[in-house]
């Protein structure tokens, strides 16, 4: 009987050790994709002036800068909801572009503002038709796409949870931060979480798997020697 307790000890501990030890390591994986992810949407300041600058383009490893005069496309704003500022709840407001001298549609960030007090109402944004477009592309990550949109119709603009399916067929891949157009600018797909918050996750996460290892070992040591 004491055999079978102390085998069914060890099956139980080390399992748990190891899924903690398991998710350090997930927590400094997340650290590298947040890392990763920071030098993706700060590095590169290169400015692009025309639709024909941004087609040719390397969009897929780096951030520019861009000075583009266009012009609004047909269409209802888009306010992605739940966008927080300084503590206070509110909207990133979208809009699809083009660039007055040609090229594919552009989904741009116009920037946040605070969110009405009744839940039935949105903020009035007020849009020109033609303006200078400065700012910078970044890629459209997964804090503006990992759920559902759960479109809603307000009045003549739409409110919705995320720009899933909202990204238009035509338009370049990822999204533009305009500066200036609305009092507030947005903060842009940085993530909530930075690097140096999962590194803290991933110590806990080993010091419990060292502590717990150390009492199990101190534990089979002292039962198989009794």
């Amino acid at each position: 009987m004491r055999v079978t307790r102390k085998w069914w000890f060890l099956m139980v501990a080390l399992p748990i050790v190891g899924l903690c030890a398991k998710a350090g390591f997930w927590q400094l994986d997340r650290a590298a994709e947040k890392q990763a992810l920071i030098e993706r949407l700060t590095v590169g300041e290169a400015v692009l002036r025309s639709g024909s600058a941004l087609a040719t383009a390397d969009l897929s490893n780096r951030s520019y800068r861009i000075e583009i005069e266009v012009v609004r496309e047909d269409g209802p704003l888009l306010f992605l909801d739940n966008r927080i500022q300084d503590g206070r709840a509110g909207y990133e407001v979208f809009s699809v572009v083009r660039p007055l001298n040609g090229g594919q549609q552009l989904l741009v960030n116009l920037g946040w503002v605070e969110a009405s007090p009744l839940r039935s109402d949105l903020p009035n944004v007020e849009v020109p038709d033609t303006w200078m477009l400065r700012g910078r592309w970044v890629p459209l990550t997964e804090s503006y796409t990992m759920s559902a949109s759960a479109t809603e119709r307000v009045d003549d603009q739409i409110r919705v949870q995320s720009l899933l399916d909202h990204q238009p067929a035509d338009a370049l891949p990822g999204l533009f931060l305009a500066e200036g157009v609305l009092p507030r600018d947005a903060i842009g797909p940085m993530p909530r979480l930075g690097p140096e918050t999962h590194y803290g996750y991933a110590v806990q996460w080993f010091l419990m798997a060292s502590v717990l290892l150390g009492l199990t070992g101190w534990v089979a040591v002292k039962e198989f020697r009794a």
